[in-house]
């Protein structure tokens, strides 16, 4: 019951002041940011060869390089609670994981899914669309022992390795006569020459290497002529064939 008024008089009452709702903070009116919403699809007009691509069963995703500050505005994306003090290396490696695993923007995002559904769970799919090989992922989050010398070893062979195989690629996929000649190109034309015995053969992109390359002529497909097929990739290209890239060793062969 209010307060008599100084005169002996009820005082009034406002009926909106006592049934108002107090407003939500700001945080609250936010969604969550989900996988979803970080989902889109590629300008297949801008695209040399606008065929599907061979294994993607989910639609391309941004990460967080590729957003805005007013689109992560317009959600909550969850943080880690951070243990008071200062961190050991063990302590920012966990915070780190945990980040990795709450955030679907992040880089790592999907490799951190994958490994705590285990070996039985459900399909985690990685930014380009394409679903992870748990014993691939597995593999890659255990510790490596640092050794200097083993590395480069390691490395020069890899290099040494895709050299190889990139030359191979070329002479099966192009006529003899006319083939790439720019050493500083040649890295981005193989990623293409791989985009199109792809979705010749339908077979995931990852999984082009030379002896693809040798089933692609084998089944009859014509040899292209360098300076007529190659074309620089727009802009549209290079984000597609930068997602094809990511990760592509931790994907599942089909």
């Amino acid at each position: 019951m209010p307060p008599p008024a100084a005169d002996g008089k009820r005082a009034k009452t406002s009926d909106t002041a006592s049934t108002k709702e107090p407003e939500a903070p700001a945080e609250e009116q936010r969604p969550r940011l989900t996988t979803p919403d970080l989902e889109f699809d590629y300008d297949r007009s801008q695209l040399r060869d606008p065929r599907p691509t061979p294994g993607r069963l989910s639609r391309p995703r941004f990460e967080g390089r590729d957003l805005t500050e007013e689109f992560k505005q317009r959600f909550v994306i969850p943080q880690p609670e951070r243990p008071k003090g200062r961190l050991s290396a063990y302590q920012k490696n966990l915070l780190f994981r945990e980040q990795c695993f709450l955030d679907p923007s992040e880089t790592f995002h999907d490799l951190f899914v994958c490994h705590k559904k285990g070996a039985r769970g459900t399909p985690t799919y990685d930014a380009a669309g394409f679903q992870l090989d748990y014993k691939k992922v597995d593999d890659w989050m255990k510790p490596k022992a640092y050794n200097k010398g083993r590395i480069v070893r390691g490395m020069d062979k890899a290099m040494e390795r895709e050299r190889r195989e990139e030359r191979e690629m070329f002479e099966i996929f192009f006529d003899q006569d006319d083939q790439p000649g720019d050493e500083s190109a040649s890295i981005s034309v193989k990623e293409y020459v791989k985009d199109c015995i792809s979705k010749d053969l339908d077979v995931p992109w990852h999984q082009i290497d030379a002896k693809r390359a040798r089933e692609w002529q084998e089944k009859g497909f014509e040899k292209k002529k360098f300076s007529e097929w190659w074309q620089e990739p727009n802009e549209e290209e290079e984000k597609r064939m930068s997602n094809m890239e990511m990760g592509a060793s931790l994907r599942k062969d089909l």
